[in-house]
Parts: C-alpha cells; sequence; structure tokens
C-alpha cells in the first residue's frame, strides 16, 4: 500500500556466488530456465552464478544459505563440470522486488490522479530504465501508448487470471 494505492507486489531474496579466478573456461553467458540457473565467467576470471528460489518466502532477508550453495553445487556439477571444481570466494543475496506475473508494472493510477508507478521489475529494473523513462514520459504526458505497453498497466491484475510467463527469476 503507498499513497492509498494498493501496489501487488512483494519483495523476494535472490541469491549469487563468485569462485575464485579461473582460465577461459567459458563463452558467453549461460541461462538455463529449466535448470534454474544463470553463470558467467567475468574478464579477470570468476564466475558470477544464481538461481532463483521457487520456495521462497516473501521476505526482505538477503541472507545466503547452504541449501543454496547446495542447489547450484549440484546444477552446475551437471552442466558445467570444469566450473564445479572452483573455490566459492563469496555468497550474497539481495532483494528482487516481484509482480504476480513477474513483469514490471508502469502506469498510472484512477485511484490517485498524479501518482504513476514503475515497480516490480523481477530484478530487470537497472535493464529496463531507459524504457520505463520513455513510457513513464508518455503516460504523464497522457499520449496513446501502443499495445504492449499497455499490457503493464496496474489494473491486469484486477479481476483477471494472471498468467506467468517466466517463473525462474534470474
Amino acid at each position: 500500500l503507498m499513497a492509498g494505492v494498493e501496489i501487488p507486489v512483494f519483495s523476494e531474496n535472490h541469491e549469487i556466488l563468485v569462485t575464485e579466478r579461473s582460465k577461459p573456461l567459458q563463452g558467453p553467458m549461460v541461462m538455463s530456465f529449466s535448470k534454474n540457473i544463470y553463470c558467467q565467467q567475468v574478464p579477470h576470471g570468476s564466475f558470477l552464478m544464481g538461481r532463483s528460489n521457487p520456495y521462497a518466502e516473501i521476505s526482505h532477508d538477503i541472507s545466503s544459505s547452504w541449501e543454496f550453495l547446495d542447489e547450484m553445487a549440484k546444477t552446475v556439477l551437471h552442466i558445467l563440470p570444469e566450473v564445479a571444481k572452483l573455490r566459492v570466494i563469496r555468497t550474497w543475496g539481495g532483494s528482487y522486488n516481484i509482480s504476480p506475473d513477474r513483469q514490471p508494472i508502469i502506469s498510472d493510477t484512477k485511484e490517485l490522479k498524479g501518482f504513476y508507478m514503475a515497480c516490480g521489475f523481477s530484478g530487470h529494473g537497472f535493464m529496463f530504465a531507459p524504457i520505463t523513462g520513455e513510457l513513464l514520459t508518455e503516460i504523464i504526458l497522457e499520449k496513446t501508448l501502443d499495445e504492449y505497453a499497455n499490457e503493464l498497466h496496474i489494473d491486469r491484475f484486477k479481476d483477471k487470471d494472471i498468467t506467468v510467463f517466466e517463473h525462474s527469476v534470474v
């Protein structure tokens, strides 16, 4: 609830780890929705990798867990066996702001004139920042949005079934 407007977003902890440096083992970033993992070797040789937790509770907890390390080790062993041999240097968690359908809300609202929102990016906020600014400008100037931008309006959650296209948020 913000300014009297019910905004359907929640927070979820997403964990990441970084490994020791290694010789080049991987080209472009690997992302697998079926294995629920993303992994990228950075220029100095370490690997950054993470995954979402489909069983995560809604909270503001941003700690790291042994369960995360265990699941990552099992997954990496199967898809990138050489990386599984590297030592983990550190882990951390961070909060993702998520909407029920895992898509951003970029919208005005009928409940409060002049109240605009851009939230629920599910970890994609920095990537979507340029288009978010453009869409909010169009909304504020009351320009007609294209059909795809209209799908990001908060009203999509009112009295409708919610379809989640991307369950594995990375």
